[in-house]
């Protein structure tokens, strides 16, 4: 009948459209090498023929190349030809209600998880931060300790601009803000650089923290692909820019959360120059920066951004999980993020302000993280391993440099909801990667895995878990 796909006509469209998807979404970057043939006609259960015609069509469509004897690569996207993935108007986020269930249910379960982005008791540095809460009650009478209104307290933020120094950021005490965390910070952020209603532009997928601030605060999410290895793609970004006025550009440069990337500094600087000479403002969550090795480091974006680049960072994510103390270099937006934090009463706790300096005037922060840099990478390296001798054959997997977020793409046959329920089953917490794209929705079977913690035997017996998970959640 007229109109109808024959069923060979449906397979290699259902392939082309895989593969596609995979280039769209920043899975596989340019000059990223396919799959062999073979190995797509085994993964897809479909013959060397229907493999043939889907990369036939995509060469003809150009987004891959075949080389003689090489096999075939993705192609750079064109610079005129917008992706049919994305709408330059804008998409409206729908995350929070799958956030707060998937947060509820890893409160609720007594189960192991790996989708939790914070250290585990093993790596959190409690004996310098006991001897520092000594050195405070010792102290208690120097200290101020009363009621600390914003911008916080002047010794912790004269500290903290000579860390900014390593990250190549000149600035003052006077230059920062101490946040109760890195999530108000950006919160704040967002609401002074685009008041009101606008496009926000996001790494493709981003941290689900960012989709929720954007969806509380009624604005629209500009989805730009991100690259495994340089980031967010810069090109796309232009492209959108010139068919959508863009209010901010949110991002997390640094062992991304989700993917783990960190964006080199030829990216950076590609980025503030567009977006300065656009005049869009750039807000940057650098959360993970200390967890980078220090031979692998780029500078700050704020470092080429200058006054219209507001930078957000804590100690959450490699100090001190419950002390909440986050910071942020406003640029030019400090009298509008200033006047939100008095007018909300945003006051940080000055215990917590305290015991965070002496942490930082005893030099404790690099012995620390140095320590916590080792260990992450012997747990990076174990994972590296496991996932090429026992995932699923046709499982990609790009280490991060640093970090413990890992970003694990599973073959496209993998039914992730059973994935999920799998693990649960097995005493196993994992979140549907979802809650990483503007309308909960995941385009790619892809998981994220947290592994905040030193390489122990239940790590071991947690992925050894996974793996056998992710071979029983294929689709036949």
């Amino acid at each position: 009948m007229a109109g109808l796909m024959s069923n060979s006509e449906k397979r290699w469209k259902s392939v082309r459209k895989w593969i596609a998807l995979q280039i769209q979404s920043g899975e596989w970057p340019a000059g990223h090498k396919l799959p062999s043939i073979r190995s797509l006609s085994k993964r897809f259960d479909v013959s060397v023929a229907t493999i043939q015609r889907a990369l036939s069509d995509l060469e003809l469509s150009s987004f891959i190349e075949a080389k003689p004897k090489k096999g075939y690569f993705v192609l750079t996207p064109s610079s005129t030809s917008p992706l049919n993935y994305l709408d330059y108007n804008g998409v409206s986020v729908n995350v929070n209600h799958a956030v707060v269930n998937m947060l509820a249910k890893a409160g609720q379960m007594k189960k192991a998880s790996l989708s939790s982005a914070v250290l585990q008791d093993d790596l959190k540095p409690d004996a310098y931060l006991k001897k520092c809460m000594v050195a405070c009650a010792n102290r208690y009478e120097e200290l101020e300790t009363g009621f600390l209104s914003p911008p916080g307290l002047t010794e912790l933020r004269r500290r903290l601009a000579g860390l900014m120094v390593s990250r190549g950021v000149s600035c003052g005490p006077d230059d920062i803000l101490i946040t109760s965390g890195d999530t108000v910070a950006l919160e704040l952020a967002l609401e002074a650089a685009a008041p009101g209603e606008g496009v926000i532009a996001i790494e493709y997928p981003t941290y689900y923290g960012i989709l929720q601030i954007i969806e509380r605060l009624g604005k629209r999410a500009l989805p730009i692909r991100t690259n495994q290895f340089t980031g967010i793609d810069v090109s796309e970004l232009k492209i959108a820019a010139r068919h959508q006025k863009i209010s901010a550009v949110f991002l997390n440069p640094t062992l991304q959360n989700p993917r783990g990337f960190t964006m080199p500094d030829s990216a950076r600087v590609e980025l503030v120059e567009f977006c300065e000479e656009e005049q869009i403002p750039i807000i940057e969550d650098d959360v993970f920066y200390d967890l980078l090795p220090m031979e692998n480091r780029p500078k700050a974006i704020k470092a080429y951004g200058g006054e219209s680049t507001i930078y957000c960072s804590s100690f959450s994510k490699t100090v001190a999980p419950g002390y909440r103390i986050g910071w942020c270099v406003p640029g030019k937006y400090r009298t509008e993020i200033l006047a939100q934090m008095f007018s909300r009463n945003l006051s940080v706790s000055s215990i917590s302000q305290n015991v965070i300096t002496t942490f930082l005037e005893r030099n404790y922060l690099e012995d620390h993280c140095e320590n916590l840099r080792y260990k992450l990478s012997i747990v990076t390296d174990y994972l590296t391993n496991l996932v090429a001798d026992t995932f699923p054959s046709g499982t990609f997997y790009y280490p991060p440099k640093g970090g413990f977020i890992h970003w694990i793409s599973l073959p496209s046959n993998t039914d992730i909801p059973m994935l999920v329920a799998l693990c649960s089953k097995a005493g196993l917490h994992i979140s549907d990667s979802g809650i990483f794209f503007p309308d909960g929705v995941s385009s790619t079977s892809s998981i994220r895995i947290c592994l905040g913690t030193g390489l122990t035997a239940s790590v071991k017996r947690n992925l050894r878990i996974l793996s056998d998970c992710t071979h029983q959640s294929l689709k036949q």
